[in-house]
């Protein structure tokens, strides 16, 4: 049994599975989950898992090289916003529309469904070398 870190199986084998450039998504209750990418849906009940509290565990875990995030996230909901940030180092961090995230969403290998029930707490995360 591993004694830290991520414990769920399914987002441990994920993990491994990423490469370089490789796109994984963390994505809010409401999000329009895309048909091909493989789907991990953590939701509980409301609330439980938190975004954040995924995109932590995730990035203490994960090489990011990038992420991107909906524009629309640091007008309605500011509080998602600048802890991503935190998380996260500012400059890696590009923003779309909505729309266009949605759009780009496919693209990704996996995805990992959260409990949030706020607005807009979606990520793409970019993998990025250990080398």
């Amino acid at each position: 049994m591993k004694k830290g870190g991520i414990l769920n199986p399914a987002i441990c084998s994920l993990i491994a599975e990423l490469g370089q450039g490789d796109e994984l998504l963390i994505v809010d209750a409401a999000f329009a989950l895309p048909p091909e990418p493989y789907v991990i849906d953590l939701s509980l009940v409301p609330g439980i898992p938190r975004f954040l509290d995924v995109l932590k565990a995730v990035a203490h875990e994960l090489v990011i090289e990038s992420a991107v995030i909906a524009r629309e996230m640091m007008d309605d909901n500011e509080k998602i916003h600048s802890e991503v940030v935190r998380i996260l180092d500012e400059s890696t961090i590009d923003e779309v529309s909505h729309r266009e995230f949605q759009e780009q969403a496919s693209n990704a290998k996996g995805v990992i469904r959260t409990a949030e029930f706020s607005p807009y707490a979606n990520i793409k995360l970019i993998c990025g070398s250990a080398f």
